[in-house]
């Protein structure tokens, strides 16, 4: 990563500090995505499934083999090493600008 780079991802997406505040000069990037269940591709399959008497693996071969989920956004973010080892985590609020 060169230092132009670097200067744009140099603030820690969860706490919004910069990544070296807590001594180590370790940093994740991380690309975190958020998708949206796709409700009426999933009834049709589950119909499918009911039609076959439950038999998942089948009315997977038969189906239409839709998307059951879409992505509805993505984002790259920097997590500075300190945040990185806290045991809770909000991915909301690092998907924020």
């Amino acid at each position: 990563m060169k230092e132009s780079e670097l200067r744009e991802v140099a603030k820690c997406a969860i706490c919004g500090k910069g990544i070296m505040h807590g001594g180590l000069p370790l940093f994740y990037r991380v690309r975190v995505e958020r998708y949206g269940l796709k409700m009426d591709a999933i009834e049709r399959q589950q119909g499918i499934v009911k039609m076959l008497n439950g038999h998942a693996l089948i009315a997977e071969i038969m189906g239409p083999h839709e998307d059951m989920a879409e992505k509805i956004s993505s984002k790259e973010i920097t997590v500075c090493e300190t945040c990185s080892t806290k045991q809770t985590m909000i991915v909301a609020l690092a998907m924020e600008d």
